[in-house]
């Protein structure tokens, strides 16, 4: 591939798509708007807007162009500024493989290429031939094409290459029952439930002069304000749930992880098929995440932190199991990581820092509550927030606590949901100690650590231990002297096995 080439010209619709879906809220409400206007040319407003996007779209599948010149895969893209973008096989981070509705309807692939310093945009084939992109592949992970790998060529039957089974030592894939419960307790309901309000706020007055709003209105059998808040609270919680499960189900079915000599490959999706590529050496850390409501469920979800890989957002979080039970994760861990050191004798806050942790989460929201309940005169029962609050603070500090292993830091600690974070010592990029003056006076400080995920950076953090264990912590970062000894300086807090699993 020695000449510059095209992507198929489906890349046009695509990436037109692609405008479409970044700004769909802006889309929506212009469209509503717009529909209630008498004297606003909607109609020819609206086939403005979608042509002109189509025009942008294939104005960016001309302009961009790209070939292979030996191990370099040198990209041009750009209508009127002109990009020129260089990816050698040294640079890559993570390599993606993607199967969507438009390109299998095509028999083709999107490949993205992460690398350091990059955005997945810049280095993102939309359309070519599955044999195209298996060649790019194969070069920038230095492939031998006549080793087991030579048949990635084979596509299986949605589009997205195989994988030879010889090189792949440990299969797992996701139980159904395993899935429905991860769709059924999905984060994504909030952003669901935030949208949809967002939408609504602007089509109001549309629907409540509508025909539909007034016969679901009479099918009510009281027809009170307090009965419609309630009923649209209801509809709103239940279309957001609904988007939220369907959203999570059609993402992760099909979930596969394999697990290779050298890398770890994730495959996902039912409607759009991904596979991703994970090389370990680019593995910055991993990160169990305990949600509330999955928690006393026994579930949790494994992540991994990529160096250079990152999403629109610039993160670098790819999910390593979507959910799996608590009592698995170990074994999980063992199989697709086996050079990580699991359970650590580690160290809990030591108790004087628990008034701190109440204090942190209670103090601002008793204020908050005496004020509404003295001028608002509100009824007794809005006590019961302090009380949560306090709950909340012991419970944030009963799960924190912090492991120093022979070549592992391993922090657990709670915002929302409780996180369980492992990371290398070698792929630390920062430990900071944090001393406030109150933590002075306690003999405590916090500790946070950063490693290098995305294009921003990942940082992991357990508030008010003992200064003698963030001492001890950082001086085995800095290694600027022999580690400390325990057995000479022990530290005065609880002993507790991390993480805590079993």
């Amino acid at each position: 591939m020695s000449e510059f080439e095209r992507q198929h010209p489906v890349a046009a619709v695509s990436r037109a798509f692609a405008l479409i879906r970044g700004n769909i809220v802006t889309i929506l409400i212009f469209l509503f708007v717009g529909a209630q206007s008498e004297n606003f040319p909607f109609l020819w407003w609206l086939g403005a807007g979608f042509s002109f996007l189509l025009i942008m779209g294939a104005l960016n599948w001309w302009r961009f162009l790209y070939k292979l010149d030996g191990d370099t895969l040198h990209i041009k893209s750009g209508i009127f500024v002109r990009k020129n973008l260089y990816l050698t096989k040294d640079r890559i981070q993570v390599i993606d493989i993607t199967s969507g509705i438009i390109q299998r309807m095509f028999g083709l692939v999107k490949l993205d290429i992460q690398t350091a310093g990059s955005s997945s945009r810049q280095a993102a084939l939309d359309a070519i031939s599955l044999e195209k992109a298996t060649e790019i592949n194969r070069i920038l992970r230095q492939i031998d094409p006549h080793g087991p790998l030579s048949q990635e060529s084979d596509a299986d039957p949605e589009g997205v290459p195989a994988i030879s089974s010889d090189d792949i030592r440990k299969r797992i894939v996701m139980p159904n029952k395993e899935l429905l419960i991860a769709a059924s307790t999905s984060g994504s309901f909030g952003i669901a439930l935030s949208i949809l309000a967002t939408l609504f706020s602007q089509i109001e007055p549309l629907i409540s002069e509508s025909v539909i709003f007034e016969y679901i209105f009479d099918l009510l059998p009281s027809q009170t304000d307090t009965l419609m808040i309630i009923s649209v609270i209801l509809i709103f919680i239940i279309f957001a749930w609904l988007i939220s499960f369907f959203s999570t189900l059609f993402k992760y079915g099909n979930f596969i992880l394999e697990v290779k000599e050298k890398e770890i490959v994730i495959s996902r999706g039912i409607f759009e098929k991904k596979r991703v590529t994970i090389p370990y050496n680019r593995i910055q850390a991993i990160h169990i995440t305990e949600g509330v409501i999955r928690q006393p469920l026994g579930y949790a979800s494994i992540h991994l932190e990529s160096a250079g890989y990152g999403d629109e957002k610039g993160t670098g979080s790819i999910v390593l199991y979507p959910l799996i039970q608590k009592e698995r994760i170990l074994a999980l861990l063992n199989d697709a990581l086996p050079d990580y050191q699991k359970e650590i004798q580690g160290v809990s806050p030591p108790a004087r820092s628990i008034r701190r942790y109440i204090l942190r989460t209670s103090f601002i929201i008793t204020i908050l509550t005496a004020l509404a309940f003295w001028w608002l005169q509100l009824n007794l029962l809005i006590w019961i927030l302090p009380v949560i609050s306090v709950y909340w603070g012991w419970l944030r500090y009963s799960d924190a606590a912090v492991a120093r292993g022979n070549d592992i830091l391993l922090l657990r600690s709670r915002g929302i949901s409780k996180s369980t974070a492992y990371l290398k010592k070698n792929r630390i990029q920062d430990l900071t100690i944090v001393q406030s003056p109150f933590q002075k006076m306690r003999n405590l400080c916090s500790v946070v650590v950063y490693v290098a995920s995305g294009d921003r950076g990942k940082s992991f953090s357990v508030q008010d231990i003992d200064l003698q264990e963030g001492e001890r912590m950082l001086t085995e970062f800095r290694k600027e002297r022999p580690a400390v000894d325990d057995q000479a300086n022990p530290v005065p807090t609880g002993m507790v096995l991390l993480p805590g699993w079993n």
